[in-house]
C-alpha cells in the first residue's frame, strides 16, 4: 500500500519533529516535506506530489488561513488540516468555509491526530463538534484575551503601533505578534476588516 506523503508546516522545529516521531511510530505516512513559514507552506504545496497539508494557523510571512484560501483561490485542491493551538470555537467554521478538510488542537491526542489524518485522506472531513453556547457562538471577539483586546481597541481608534507600545509598556514586536493572533482568532486579514467585523457585531 502506497504511504501518504505529507506536508508539515508550523513554525517552531520542536513541533514538526514531534509530528515526525508520530508519523514515525505509525504506519502508512511519509513527511516529505516541512515549512516554517506560510510562503514556504505554499510554495510546497503548489510544487511537490504530497497528499495532506499539515498547516499551522499562526505562522510567519503568511498565515495559515491566508495560504489555505490562496490555494482554494487558485483552484489547488491538495486536502488541508489546520494544526493550531487557538479554539475550534473561532476557527473551525471558517475553516471548512475555506475549504480545508479537517481541524485539530496542537493538544489532541495522538491516536485523534491519526484517525483524523486517515479520515481525511480517505476522501472525509473531520472537524469539532460546534459549541453548544449560544453567546459564545454569537460573539466572536469572546475568546480574546484581555491583552488582545487592548490591542484591538487601539486598532479600532486608527493609534500606531509604535504609539501602542509605549501606552501598553510592552515592545513594538510584541504589539505586532498581539495583532497578528488577533486577527488570526476573528478570521480577517486587515485592520479594516476588523473594524467591519466590530462594525457588523455592534450593530443596534
Amino acid at each position: 500500500m502506497k504511504e501518504a506523503r505529507l506536508i508539515i508546516a508550523d513554525d517552531h522545529q520542536v513541533v514538526r519533529q514531534g509530528l515526525r516521531n508520530i508519523f514515525e511510530r505509525a504506519s502508512g505516512f511519509t513527511v516529505v516535506a516541512e515549512a516554517a513559514d506560510g510562503a514556504e507552506a505554499e510554495r510546497l504545496a503548489r510544487e511537490l506530489p504530497a497528499d495532506l497539508l499539515i498547516l499551522d494557523i499562526a505562522l510567519p510571512i503568511k498565515r495559515g488561513m491566508q495560504v489555505l484560501e490562496s490555494l482554494r483561490a487558485s483552484g489547488n485542491t491538495l486536502p488541508v488540516l489546520l494544526f493550531s493551538m487557538y479554539s475550534a470555537a473561532q476557527y473551525a467554521g471558517y475553516a471548512r468555509k475555506h475549504g480545508a478538510q479537517g481541524f485539530v488542537g496542537k493538544d489532541v491526542a495522538e491516536a485523534e491526530l491519526l484517525q483524523t489524518i486517515r479520515a481525511i485522506l480517505d476522501g472525509g472531513t473531520r472537524f469539532p463538534r460546534p459549541q453548544h453556547n449560544a453567546a459564545d457562538r454569537a460573539n466572536p471577539f469572546a475568546e480574546l484575551s484581555a491583552r488582545e483586546e487592548e490591542v484591538m481597541r487601539g486598532l479600532l481608534c486608527g493609534e500606531a503601533l509604535a504609539d501602542m507600545a509605549v501606552r501598553l509598556g510592552i515592545g513594538a514586536k510584541s504589539i505586532t505578534t498581539y495583532r497578528r493572533r488577533l486577527l488570526d482568532k476573528l478570521g480577517v486579514n486587515s485592520n479594516a476588516e476588523l473594524a467591519a467585523l466590530y462594525a457588523r457585531q455592534n450593530q443596534p
